[in-house]
């Protein structure tokens, strides 16, 4: 738009020199013209040829920093939905997750979170009747899904959720795809609210409390699942009978098991509960170095402790190493 009025202004000057000057004199007035992509238009005007550029030259640079600001926004987004598509596909690829756990309805777009199953969208309705201490429903479509809820449902899936819940039936029919919502109704009560259908204890003589703790030990879900499933809070709550006092949730954030950690949390485990030297499981979660534990603990209710009383018991242990690594998984210090 600039060249094309100055040479407009040029075509304009005559040779005599009245109009000459005059013509000079315009031809000193550099314009420059913004137009927006809506149209609109912004007539701005310099007194010399090397203001008018740069001016221009600022305005273009700004242009092109927006642009590059929301082209890197869109790759950004664009990244991110990929990422999320993965991960979706990634759950649905989990055993058994191409039916319904409770209908065998074909690709199922539900998740039970604590259940670490998918159910259809008929299922997901009753499901979400029970209660959250039962079923936590979420949409593998309209959700987001951060990374310890896409660890918990790949984990699990239908194949072994069905293992626990649905272990024997007493000779009663499963609900089919074309079930009435009365039939998905009942079974599902009964599976879930009555637990009719769930897998006994491996080890019936053995405290609930030992055995759940032993389970996290051993890193063993399918077991953790199952003793969850007969647990109560109360039982889900109680130390391990160690000299430190630990719960469940201690050793799963000590570990550090993200998934068994959520699971916890999930079936009522109390964040708060302190070992015999006051600390949460937060204090074994930043220890383990394990951001998605201290992330379900503090998004919980845990107090977020200062990481100042981490580093006491640490230094008073190794004062003359600047720099101490350990191999285990309990300890990792730098």
């Amino acid at each position: 738009m600039t060249e094309k009025k100055k040479n407009k202004k040029k075509k304009n000057i005559t040779p005599s020199k009245t109009e000459g000057s005059a013509g000079q004199a315009d031809e000193e007035n550099f314009e420059f013209i913004i137009v927006s992509i809506t149209g609109q238009t912004w007539h701005f005007e310099t007194s010399s040829f090397e203001e008018r550029d740069s001016w221009v030259q600022a305005i273009e640079s700004q242009i092109l920093a927006s642009l590059q600001c929301c082209e890197s926004s869109k790759n950004k987004a664009r990244m991110d939905s990929q990422s999320e598509a993965v991960a979706i596909q990634a759950i649905r690829n989990a055993k058994g997750n191409n039916f319904c756990v409770d209908c065998n309805s074909p690709n199922p777009t539900w998740a039970s979170l604590n259940l670490g199953a998918l159910i259809c969208i008929e299922c997901s309705g009753i499901h979400r009747n029970l209660g959250t201490h039962l079923s936590r429903v979420r949409s593998l479509d309209l959700d987001d899904w951060p990374l310890e809820l896409t660890l918990v449902l790949t984990s699990i899936g239908n194949e072994m959720a069905n293992s626990i819940w649905e272990m024997t039936t007493h000779g009663r029919t499963k609900p089919n795809p074309d079930s009435s919502r009365e039939e998905r109704e009942s079974w599902i009560r009964a599976k879930y609210e009555q637990r009719l259908f769930l897998a006994p204890l491996k080890s019936p003589g053995i405290s609930l409390v030992k055995q759940l703790y032993k389970a996290v030990q051993d890193k063993n879900l399918s077991s953790v699942l199952l003793l969850l499933a007969h647990s109560n809070k109360e039982q889900i709550n109680s130390a391990t009978g160690d000299r430190e006092r630990r719960t469940a949730l201690h050793l799963a954030c000590e570990l550090p098991h993200v998934v068994i950690t959520q699971l916890l949390v999930w079936y009522g485990v109390d964040v708060k509960a302190k070992d015999i030297n006051g600390h949460t499981a937060l204090f074994n979660a930043r220890r383990a170095g394990s951001q998605e534990c201290v992330d379900i603990l503090l998004q919980h209710g845990c107090p977020n402790e200062p990481t100042s009383s981490m580093s006491t018991p640490i230094l008073r242990r190794k004062s003359s190493c600047s720099s101490i690594i350990r191999t285990d998984s309990r300890t990792a210090l730098v």
